[in-house]
């Protein structure tokens, strides 16, 4: 009986165990969507609607951030356009990216067994798998691999993406976890800061605009370059 009633224990624990972690993303981001109400309340008060326009089009831009192929290196240039300060577009991108690598990385066998979703997480993990193979120092460099990866702001290296890679690698979901968000904050910091800097330079003088934007390519071009002879020895050598 003793044994019997720890046994109910432990699946009453890992259902709700289970619960907590189906929910509390949601939550969490939901709290997030809540502080940004105050931010831009309506036009008649914060507890009336309809929305105002500014919430409804923060709203818009972190639903695009989900569908591929927009990602950091376009909404978030767009975001500071439409006049977004850039501690909003940091928290919106980054809180977006927490909830969903902490819904994949926690979740990941039981999406895999619901009908549709399944199907997506398989497309998804067909996706991450291209990726470490095409990709090998991402395995070779282990963690720090993983992060630079999460960090490079190019279409693929999404926090779902990286999740789904993490679990391919073998991480566990709480290390895979950390390196997505380090990696989110890092690159949301390095787009908004670069692509700030040249919205205002363009306020000031276009030229100047036109010339920031011209040297952020070119230390683009060169790290890429320094980066592609670095990971040259990761890929297998053809036989002569």
């Amino acid at each position: 009986m003793n044994e019997g009633g720890h046994t109910r224990q432990e699946l009453i624990y890992r259902i709700l165990k289970r619960v907590f972690l189906l929910v509390s993303p949601i939550l969490i981001y939901l709290v997030l969507l809540g502080i940004f109400w105050f931010v831009y309340p309506p036009a008649t008060g914060v507890f009336t609607l309809p929305p105002s326009t500014e919430y409804l089009g923060l709203l818009g831009l972190m639903g695009a951030y989900l569908v591929p192929p927009f990602g950091k290196e376009t909404i978030i240039p767009l975001a500071l356009g439409f006049g977004y300060p850039v501690w909003v577009i940091f928290a919106g991108v980054v809180g977006m990216d927490i909830v969903t690598a902490t819904f994949v990385s926690y979740n990941f066998d039981l999406l895999l067994k619901v009908p549709l979703v399944g199907r997506w997480i398989r497309w998804v993990m067909r996706t991450a798998d291209k990726v470490r193979k095409s990709k090998p120092w991402i395995e070779q460099l282990s963690s720090a691999g993983l992060l630079l990866f999460m960090y490079i702001p190019l279409q693929g290296s999404g926090s779902i993406t990286c999740s789904v890679l993490g679990r391919l690698l073998g991480f566990k979901p709480v290390v895979s976890l950390g390196l997505v968000i380090i990696g989110s904050m890092l690159s949301t910091l390095t787009v908004a800061v670069g692509a700030s800097s040249v919205i205002q330079l363009w306020a000031i003088q276009p030229i100047l605009g036109v010339l920031a934007a011209l040297l952020i390519l070119a230390v683009i071009i060169v790290i890429a370059y320094i980066w592609s002879r670095f990971t040259k020895k990761f890929y297998p050598t053809k036989a002569a």
